[in-house]
């Protein structure tokens, strides 16, 4: 009993102390948890930090490039005025021939493809060009093109179409002599027509670039040749040849670059092709005018729809010759 008696405290003892141990262990791994949340805390801050960081340095860069982009869309608008100014416009056409439109439908702000008009000494001279390529680089090759034109017919009053064409190519030569390399594709698909207006008689040269006339509700095609207008790459180069067609009441003619009918769409995502151009200017070439240039532009936004993206500069005109004025 007595023994009992004395063994009650040393029991207590060893409880307490347990105890004590216990709550000094939990009390040790608490601290050992709290600086392992407080490092994860801190690598968490900066990864944070860093990341911040790394934001605000995306967050520069893309106000760079923002700023950028914005300045260069800038300049390609500003260029659009320079070229749409050189170009020859829709009511200049108008005032030459009242029947007639142009439709013009650039891939990019700027374009590859162009027309130009010019009365001169009893006939009127107009062409639809196509420079290889489009955007930026098209446009730079269509000034030059326009600037050939100005200086061969307004300046040297070269009027034959086929003549035209190779002084073009001579001029060419001259303004890219000091180039050692050039791309194959630097040069200009075109066709030129000269429209004497007295004896109505049309004619025509082309490089890679047909003519299409209605006329009876068929389409006469004359064919330009194939050969090049641009730098001499040691590929075929005139003579060009001249044709000639007597113009009468009814007919309408075409010019036009490839872009039309090589756009993809449709329910295959094929390319148009000339087929159906063809077939949709036999639909349309009765209407007036500027039914047809809506015409055209509907088929090919329909053709395109949703899913395929304009690949390249569309250009089409037509003209009823017939239709000249004087003014």
């Amino acid at each position: 009993m007595l023994g009992s008696y004395f063994s009650l405290p040393y029991q207590l003892g060893e409880h307490i102390a347990f105890v004590l141990t216990g709550g000094l262990v939990l009390i040790l791994l608490h601290v050992l948890l709290i600086r392992k949340r407080k490092r994860i805390l801190q690598a968490s801050l900066r990864e944070f930090r860093e990341s911040e960081a790394e934001s605000h340095r995306v967050v520069q860069q893309r106000n760079i490039f923002r700023n950028r982009a914005r300045n260069i869309e800038d300049s390609i608008t500003y260029a659009q005025r320079i070229q749409l100014a050189m170009f020859t416009k829709p009511r200049e056409m108008k005032q030459l021939f009242p029947e007639s439109f142009i439709y013009q439908k650039p891939k990019d702000i700027v374009s590859g493809d162009f027309f130009w008009a010019k009365r001169i000494k009893g006939k009127v001279l107009f062409s639809v060009a196509d420079c290889t390529g489009h955007g930026v680089p098209g446009a730079f090759m269509s000034l030059i093109g326009l600037e050939f034109f100005r200086q061969i017919v307004v300046e040297k009053e070269i009027l034959r179409p086929s003549d035209i064409l190779q002084e073009m190519n001579r001029y060419f030569d001259i303004v890219f002599a000091n180039l050692d390399e050039l791309p194959l594709k630097d040069g200009i698909d075109l066709g030129f027509c000269a429209y004497d207006y007295k004896t109505r008689i049309l004619e025509y040269a082309g490089a890679f670039c047909p003519l299409y006339v209605i006329r009876n509700n068929e389409v006469i095609e004359i064919k330009g040749d194939r050969i090049i207008v641009g730098p001499d790459y040691g590929i075929q180069r005139g003579p060009f040849t001249n044709r000639s067609l007597q113009v009468e009441d009814k007919d309408v003619i075409y010019l036009f670059s490839d872009g039309y009918a090589d756009q993809f769409g449709g329910p295959e995502g094929k390319k148009f092709k000339y087929r159906r151009f063809r077939h949709l200017l036999m639909s349309i070439h009765h209407l007036p005018m500027e039914e047809q240039h809506r015409m055209l532009e509907e088929n090919i936004s329909d053709w395109m729809g949703e899913k395929h993206d304009q690949i390249d500069d569309q250009m089409v005109i037509g003209i009823r010759p017939a239709s000249f004025s004087s003014y």
